[in-house]
C-alpha cells in the first residue's frame, strides 16, 4: 500500500481528495478503477480530444454560454470574474479527462502533485471573494465549483458533483434572497450547469474514470500537461510508460 500523502500545504480541495484516497486504501471501492465508461472505452492516443473529453466539451458548449451571457448582460465585474473561475474549472476537468486517453491511472500518492494547479486556483478564487462586495455570494459559489475537479479521482463522480452542488447552493440561496435581477439570472444559470453535470457523469463515467491500460506515467504526463493548460489527448513526449 502506498504511503499516506502529505496534503497539509493544500487547501480544502486537496483535503477532500485525501478523504477519498483513504476510502480507496481501505478497499471500499477497490474495483472502481477497472470499470469502463461508454465514452472512454477504446480511446486512443491520437492528437485532439479523447472521447470522454469531447463529450464533456459538447456538454460545456450546451450550458456555459448561458452563464457567460448572464455575466455579460449584467455588466458586473464580480460576475465576470466568477464566470472566469467556472470556465477555468471546466477546462481543468476537460484536461483531466483528456489524460485518461493516454495516461495510466494515477497512484494514490500522485494526486497531490496532479491537483496542485487546482489548489492554486482555489486560493486565488477565494482571495477574490470580498465580503464587502454586493456579489460576495456569487463569488463564493464560483470558488466552490473548483472542488468539481476532484471528481477525476472519484469512484462515483455524480455523487461528488451533488456534494459540490449542495455547497454551492448554500451561497446561491443567499444570492437569490437579495432579488437582484442580474445576479439572480447568473446564479440560476450556474445551478443549471451543476445539475446537468451530475446527469452527464451518470451517463458517461458513472463508476469513475477509466485510465489507459499500460499508458504513460500519470505524474509525468501532468507535469508536461498540467490541469488548466488546455492540452489535448496527444501523448506527452517526456512522459515514460507506467511500470
Amino acid at each position: 500500500m502506498s504511503a499516506t500523502v502529505d496534503l497539509a500545504p493544500f487547501n480544502s480541495i486537496i483535503a477532500r481528495l485525501e478523504a477519498v484516497t483513504a476510502k480507496l486504501e481501505q478497499g471500499v471501492v477497490s474495483g472502481a478503477g477497472a470499470a469502463t465508461s461508454s465514452a472512454s472505452a477504446g480511446v486512443g492516443a491520437s492528437a485532439g480530444d479523447g472521447k470522454l473529453a469531447a463529450s464533456l466539451d459538447t456538454y460545456m458548449k450546451s450550458v456555459l454560454p448561458a452563464l457567460e451571457a448572464a455575466a455579460k448582460d449584467s455588466g458586473v465585474a464580480d460576475l465576470a470574474g466568477a464566470t472566469e473561475t467556472v470556465m477555468k474549472t471546466f477546462q481543468m476537468l476537460k484536461d483531466g479527462m483528456n489524460a485518461t486517453a493516454v495516461a495510466a491511472k494515477p497512484k494514490d500518492q500522485d494526486w497531490g502533485k496532479i491537483l496542485a494547479p487546482v489548489s492554486a486556483m482555489s486560493g486565488e478564487a477565494n482571495k477574490a471573494c470580498d465580503n464587502r462586495s454586493e456579489y460576495f455570494q456569487s463569488r463564493k459559489s464560483a470558488a466552490e465549483t473548483i472542488n468539481l475537479v476532484a471528481l477525476l479521482a472519484q469512484p462515483a463522480p455524480a455523487s461528488h458533483v451533488t456534494g459540490v452542488f449542495e455547497t454551492v447552493d448554500f451561497h446561491v440561496t443567499k444570492a437569490l434572497q437579495k432579488r437582484n435581477p442580474p445576479e439572480v439570472a447568473w446564479v440560476k444559470a450556474l445551478k443549471e450547469v451543476l445539475k446537468g453535470l451530475s446527469s452527464w457523469c451518470n451517463e458517461e463515467c458513472k463508476m469513475g474514470l477509466t485510465w489507459k491500460h499500460g499508458g504513460q506515467d500519470a505524474v509525468g504526463y501532468f507535469a508536461a500537461n498540467p490541469l488548466g493548460g488546455g492540452a489535448g489527448a496527444a501523448p506527452a513526449a517526456a512522459a515514460a510508460p507506467a511500470a
